[in-house]
């Protein structure tokens, strides 16, 4: 029986940059559905989520030269995915602040009518709160990172991880109970 073999992390991303595409091949079949869910939990948005994604691994084909050993090449991609997803989500404030720039004089019921009918679940909620405590949070209860590995994919002091952790919590405590009303 013939196969891919199975390598290790080093060994892949030593082959990937001597120019072996097969190795890449396979760190991208290896990490492309933690990426994928990673994006997911931030963004919300499978079509934001799939360029997110892809871009992450064009991003590191293109640098895998520049991977040190020093770090995981998960951690490495988080990073970038991360990075990606703050930029998708700039992006969208732009867009949402642009459209709500021309739309600004048409009045309809629409917005009161989702407020009091719709019922919101813990998803919507995180979706909410600031890209940091979002990210952070997808990273330590989405993902099962400790607390060191999420400062070290955000490039952040653990310190700075346990206060977003705790404000994101008592945030999102406190619109839970009051029913959220969008209060941001």
């Amino acid at each position: 029986m013939t196969g891919v073999r199975i390598l290790p992390e080093k060994n892949l991303i030593a082959a990937a940059q001597s120019g072996d595409s097969d190795a890449f091949t396979q760190l991208v079949q290896r990490y492309s559905s933690d990426a994928y869910r990673t994006a997911y939990m931030v963004l919300h948005d499978r079509e934001d989520v799939e360029d997110v994604v892809q871009e992450a691994f064009l991003t590191c084909y293109r640098k895998i030269n520049t991977f040190r050993m020093d770090s995981s090449f998960k951690t490495w991609l988080y990073r970038i995915v991360v990075n990606l997803c703050y930029d998708r989500i700039r992006k969208r404030s732009r867009e949402r602040a642009a459209f709500q720039r021309v739309s600004i004089n048409m009045k309809t019921g629409y917005r009161d009518m989702s407020d009091i009918e719709k019922r919101i679940d813990l998803k919507e909620v995180i979706a909410t709160l600031n890209p940091d405590y979002r990210i952070t949070l997808t990273l330590y209860y989405g993902m099962d990172f400790s607390v060191q590995k999420v400062a070290e994919v955000l490039g952040i002091p653990v310190g700075t991880v346990k206060s977003r952790l705790n404000s994101a919590r008592n945030l999102l405590k406190e619109r839970l109970e009051r029913g959220h009303k969008y209060a941001l």
